[in-house]
């Protein structure tokens, strides 16, 4: 088996990189002091994954509630649009605080299928809006 120059290259730097990590990981084993330093830390991502969760959902809702005022001011297929879209935002963010009780965005399965869901129903909205606008230049 031949590697390219590039692929050679890549892989010693990935192996240096287990290495230093490998040998990082052991000198926190051999220390007490450093293995509760790292509890600490870990417990404080934790917390930082946790509320960033919660403010990730409310930023969502907030899309939803200003997709919902504007289907107010707006009529016909408009309206119904802004609506769908309200709904998938306000899911959007509910996942999220699923999210922090399960502890992970793709476990349960079932999480991870609505998660996608929504995704796909932004795409496919924002296409429907890029392709039902209008464009009202002058010249």
């Amino acid at each position: 088996m031949q590697l390219t120059k590039g692929a050679a290259i890549r892989l010693t730097i990935l192996f240096i990189l287990l290495g230093i990590g490998g040998a990082y990981s052991w000198q926190i084993m051999a220390n007490p002091a450093s293995l509760e330093q790292a509890k600490t830390q870990s417990k404080l991502l934790e917390t930082i994954y946790i509320n960033g969760n919660y403010i990730e959902a409310f930023i969502w809702f907030f899309f939803a509630i200003g997709f919902a005022l504007n289907a107010v001011k707006k009529s016909g297929k408009t309206r119904i649009y802004r609506l769908i879209t309200t709904l998938v935002f306000f899911l959007f963010g509910c996942s999220d605080i699923v999210e922090v009780q399960t502890g992970a965005w793709w476990s349960p399965w079932w999480l991870f299928v609505w998660k996608v869901s929504c995704g796909l129903s932004m795409i496919i909205l924002l296409w429907v809006y890029l392709r039902d606008r209008t464009f009202d230049y002058k010249l």
